[in-house]
């Protein structure tokens, strides 16, 4: 066969196969009509030429080209799909179903039958953030069904969902975890009091960073900004510049003049990068406009 496959065959081709039955016929009208699906990297004209291959060559290109690791995801996928259109006799499974498998762009009437089970839906809920699979858009729901999950969570306002909120950040996608950092905020001062223990933890990990990340969906607070300078003045942070970055921000809230000279202080110190300090002067300069 002469006609060259890429990546991008490959993941239309695993796309086609999950979500399609296998037909380019179906993959084409649901792209032609937009549907929610719809993979933006993905070019109609490039689904009808590997369907021109496919067509001329009279071989199902995903046999030939798919590795099988590939093809297992496919398998997986599809198996995934088969359980949850098999759970409509269990009330709490079927509405977790629905919201999954939704065709909506905001499935509003699927989250608010989930709000409305209040408490019994959050275990499902939760389950649903944590499972990495519903973050990939290859797996049923195309990706979006954490960023729904999150907002059912947020509005029924169970404490037992921040800690897998927390969890769930930082899963390369940015609108989940905008989603997400919305859903902590709105828990108030429960969710605060869990991020900033996670922010000032030691030694320094990605928690910290995401804690500072998720923080910064709340509004002005002086607890916060207090948290984050007493970070900032560690040596260890200042060593990783995007963290700092984040608690650089958050301390634009001190308003007290002694916590205040105690950024000025680390702004001074004398390994300082010039990025962090630079960052820190937009800042100290801010202050001195409000005086």
């Amino acid at each position: 066969m002469h006609d060259v496959i890429d990546t991008v065959d490959m993941e239309i081709l695993m796309h086609r196969d999950a979500h399609f039955g296998g037909s380019f016929e179906i993959m084409l009208e649901y792209y032609e009509q937009d549907g929610v699906g719809v993979m933006p990297d993905f070019d109609i004209e490039q689904i009808e030429h590997l369907q021109k291959i496919e067509i001329d060559h009279k071989q199902n290109l995903a046999e030939t080209y798919l590795p099988d690791a590939a093809k297992d995801s496919v398998e997986e996928s599809k198996r995934i799909y088969h359980q949850l259109r098999e759970v409509y006799d269990q009330k709490g499974e079927k509405l977790i179903s629905d919201l999954i498998l939704s065709e909506e762009h905001l499935p509003e009437k699927e989250i608010q039958a989930l709000v409305n089970q209040g408490k019994d839906s959050v275990p499902a809920l939760i389950h649903l953030i944590s499972s990495r699979v519903f973050y990939d858009p290859l797996y049923p729901g195309y990706g979006r069904s954490p960023i729904f999950a999150a907002k059912c969570l947020g509005k029924i306002q169970d404490e037992r969902a921040i800690p897998p909120l927390f969890e769930a950040l930082g899963q390369e996608n940015f609108f989940t975890d905008e989603e997400i950092i919305l859903a902590l905020a709105s828990f108030g001062n429960r969710s605060k009091s869990f991020l900033i223990k996670r922010l000032k933890q030691e030694p320094l990990s990605k928690d910290n960073e995401y804690a500072a990340i998720a923080l910064s969906g709340f509004p002005e607070d002086d607890e916060i900004a207090t948290a984050a300078l007493e970070v900032l003045e560690r040596e260890a942070t200042l060593k990783r510049p995007l963290f700092a970055s984040y608690l650089i921000f958050a301390c634009s809230d001190l308003t007290k003049s002694s916590l205040q000279e105690r950024f000025i202080r680390v702004s001074k110190m004398k390994d300082l990068s010039k990025s962090i300090q630079d960052e820190m002067m937009v800042v100290i300069k801010n202050w001195k406009k409000t005086v």
